[in-house]
């Protein structure tokens, strides 16, 4: 009897496939924990530019139309969007559209704009709300608020 030294055709296609499927397990799962981790990272920069505006509102019974009225640092570029004076990082697009309709004190578009999702702050809501663009940006905002919904955009707290 002679002893084979390799493994079998069988066996290679059978450690493939059960690599494939593990793969195709985490690989989802891995998106989604790096799309939290930069949604909690902008949350911060969010909640920084909200609390700034409210304090500008404190001191001028407004809130301010562009991030730079307001007393924050904001990491990224500066640019100009729709007229509006934005900041832009690698990931995300910061702003406040206060004094446009239903205007929000703080904003956080997640890049490519329009493609995906975008987050805000409104002037009396204790939250962050998520709207999505696409059915993946609002698989996105289901998966940050916990499932809790208003409307067609999620509450993240």
């Amino acid at each position: 009897m002679q002893k084979s030294l390799g493994f079998t055709l069988i066996e290679l296609l059978v450690v493939v496939l059960i690599i494939g499927i593990l793969a195709a397990v985490a690989v989802p799962q891995y998106e989604k924990s790096v799309e939290k981790s930069r949604a909690a990272e902008a949350m911060i920069i969010l909640k920084s530019i909200a609390e700034a505006n409210k304090v500008y509102y404190m001191a001028t019974g407004n809130y301010a139309e562009h991030l730079d009225d307001l007393d924050v640092e904001i990491p990224g570029q500066d640019i100009v969007f729709n007229g509006w004076r934005r900041k832009q990082s690698k990931n995300y697009q910061f702003g406040t559209q206060a004094q446009s309709v239903g205007g929000s004190i703080a904003l956080a578009n997640r890049l490519p704009f329009g493609g995906v999702y975008f987050m805000y702050i409104l002037p009396d809501s204790p939250g962050v709300y998520c709207k999505g663009y696409t059915t993946k940006g609002t698989d996105i905002c289901r998966a940050l608020s916990s499932g809790n919904a208003s409307g067609d955009r999620w509450i993240i707290h």
